[in-house]
């Protein structure tokens, strides 16, 4: 199995794009994250949109459709689907996801696993590079208490979860399968037995990663609450082999968000969809309609994010958002980590 590589930017991969932006050239973002449903079947206490009050929307299959045929057009690399609610909750996403494999868009999927049905898993797999499963707990009591779902949800969720690894096997699918745990104040004592979870399912790995907070929500972490884990992250990784891997994401643990940037210059490199039909630059700015680059109902997505409004909203974060009051570890923080590091002007340069 390749490494999996969740720390740091990938921008490396895409100098051509970056040079674009450089040069002052208009791009599309190389990322799009779309949330085909602002409601969800779940309410977990650290949902990190829980500001917004989870409405429920949906996108239509028709924008949903035709997203994915401009983000072939311009040039779009990788779609997510996550964001304010659960996206499997959208029919939508079936057609979409089939249309994106047949244009060769790579597509992905975060979702709880409760309305995954082994249905949907046969439908959606074959055009799916990966999808991540979210549990913050091993066991039904503890998952209740933080998921605050259905009562049947743990076992729905494993179910799926065990049918989506079925077929991936049956069909000779290259989907990595994964599950995801975020380390908060009721599981930390729970990561050990959360991955040996995972590795039962015969998911490909396990990943535990740190809680960031959204400034407009009262949940929140200690930020030092990972060393209380750090017996158990050893034993966890020890559970690692050929076929499973561990991953604890020890630079998002260890590493405070340190920025080494001054401004917010990757927004247009990953730019986001709500199920409203509205694109942002990022979940800082979430219905915000100052910081909207459009509406899907209203123009196309290839419209939107070349428009003028998109380039004057993006120039205007770079130029007036105080970086240093944003989510921790915000979706843009690698990349800005990188893009700054490009554009700094350093002496000697030549010197490699």
């Amino acid at each position: 199995m390749a490494e999996l590589f969740l720390d740091g930017s990938k921008l490396i991969n895409h100098i051509s794009t970056v040079n674009k932006w450089k040069r002052g050239e208009r791009i599309a973002p190389i990322h799009v994250e779309v949330s085909p449903s602002a409601g969800c079947n779940q309410r977990c206490n650290l949902c990190y949109v829980d500001y917004l009050g989870h409405k429920s929307k949906l996108l239509s299959e028709k924008i949903l459709v035709s997203m994915v045929e401009d983000f072939s057009e311009i040039g779009v690399k990788s779609v997510l689907l996550a964001g304010e609610g659960e996206p499997t909750a959208n029919p939508g996403v079936v057609p979409m996801i089939k249309r994106a494999h047949e244009l060769g868009v790579d597509m992905a999927i975060n979702s709880n696993a409760v309305l995954m049905t082994p249905e949907m898993s046969r439908e959606i797999l074959p055009g799916l590079t990966w999808a991540r499963f979210t549990f913050q707990a091993s066991n039904k009591a503890l998952y209740d208490k933080i998921h605050l779902g259905g009562r049947n949800d743990f076992s729905r969720a494993i179910n799926n979860v065990e049918a989506a690894v079925k077929i991936k096997k049956e069909l000779g699918l290259n989907v990595t399968l994964g599950i995801q745990q975020i380390l908060i104040n009721e599981n930390y004592r729970d990561v050990l037995e959360t991955a040996k979870l995972a590795k039962s399912l015969g998911v490909d790995y396990y990943v535990v990663k740190r809680f960031s907070k959204h400034p407009n929500n009262d949940y929140d972490v200690p930020v030092d609450l990972y060393k209380q884990s750090l017996d158990l992250f050893d034993e966890a990784e020890k559970l690692s082999d050929d076929n499973f891997k561990v991953l604890v994401r020890w630079k998002n643990f260890t590493k405070d968000c340190d920025r080494n940037y001054k401004r917010c210059m990757g927004i247009p490199f990953i730019t986001q969809v709500l199920a409203d039909g509205k694109i942002y630059p990022c979940s800082q700015f979430f219905k915000d309609d100052r910081f909207s680059f459009g509406d899907l109902h209203k123009s196309s997505f290839k419209e939107i994010i070349f428009s003028d409004k998109a380039q004057e909203v993006a120039k205007r974060i770079e130029n007036t958002v105080d970086v240093s009051k944003c989510m921790s570890f915000c979706r843009h923080h690698n990349t800005n980590m990188f893009v700054w590091d490009v554009m700094e002007d350093k002496k000697h340069k030549n010197f490699i």
